[in-house]
């Protein structure tokens, strides 16, 4: 066609006709669109399910993907909905830590008044401030936690105990924090999230408390024990239970020079504004481990 089209310099009516296809019958309903009949509209819209992947009518055509993702799709919801943070394979114990101490307005805005200084000087509180200025501006639903995961080198693709690595994590805020010249960003951590306990052993004959009784540890969370126990203030409860030490397990107290009967117990000294509770959901079994690492030497 093209060749006699070209010998005889001329396009006629009936040879647009051929190329084109005109002549072909209406389309009545076809299943999906007919490529080679001009008069064929079914189908040129793709369904919400489709799966077209090229081609005028495909899907999402060439010229739509090359004006990159619908930004429009990432926004929130409204301005008071929070931003969520990017999973990045096993970060969601970070994640949920990040998102909790976000959401803690004191801390947060401790976070933002350290002096720029400061926060160059140390680079996890630096990444802490700028994720957390991303979670309060950023019009988008979520925001990319990467940089904050790689300052701490933290591995991807490993899970970690989650009440482990916010004990570092605050830990290191601490001392970051503490060569911060405001007020209130130099000592927010330990005012928000520390308390402290003291294990007490009391002398059943004289009442003495021991000279280890005075000394004060300081925590970030309080583990409890949940097995057996309905709620939370029955672990509390359990958690602040006396201890009664006899038998074989007696205490040697120093005022009476002899070995005892005597309770011991854990008194808490101070509380802070926030106290976390680790749940301990896991109970170490040393038979268990035992019997695991013998099959595993075979």
């Amino acid at each position: 066609m093209v060749q006699k089209i070209h010998e005889a310099n001329d396009v006629t009516d009936e040879d647009v006709n051929q190329l084109f296809m005109i002549s072909k019958p209406l389309c009545q309903g076809c299943r999906v669109n007919t490529r080679d009949n001009p008069n064929c509209f079914c189908g040129l819209v793709p369904p919400p399910n489709g799966s077209r992947k090229s081609g005028l009518w495909q899907k999402t055509s060439e010229i739509i993907q090359a004006l990159g993702p619908d930004l429009s799709s990432e926004l929130r919801d409204s301005d008071s909905t929070p931003a969520g943070l990017t999973n990045l394979g096993a970060t969601c114990y970070a994640n949920s830590i990040l998102q909790c101490l976000y959401m803690n307005t004191a801390f947060r805005e401790g976070v933002f008044s350290v002096e720029v200084d400061v926060l160059k000087q140390y680079p996890v509180l630096d990444q802490i401030a700028r994720l957390f200025a991303q979670l309060y501006a950023s019009k988008k639903s979520f925001v990319d936690s990467d940089a904050f995961v790689k300052t701490l080198e933290l591995d991807n693709g490993i899970q970690q105990d989650i009440h482990e690595f916010s004990t570092l994590l605050l830990s290191l805020l601490e001392r970051c924090l503490r060569h911060s010249g405001v007020s209130k960003a130099k000592t927010i951590v330990q005012d928000l999230f520390r308390g402290s306990v003291s294990h007490v052993t009391t002398c059943s004959k004289c009442g003495r408390e021991s000279e280890a009784s005075s000394k004060v540890e300081d925590f970030y969370a309080l583990e409890l024990n949940i097995k057996g126990l309905k709620s939370l203030d029955d672990s509390l409860n359990d958690y602040l239970s006396l201890e009664h030490l006899n038998g074989d397990n007696q205490y040697f107290c120093g005022s009476c020079d002899a070995r005892v009967d005597a309770t011991r117990c854990i008194k808490l000294r101070t509380l802070p504004p926030v106290i976390t509770f680790q749940l301990k959901r896991c109970v170490f079994l040393p038979k268990v481990v035992s019997s695991i690492l013998i099959r595993l030497s075979y």
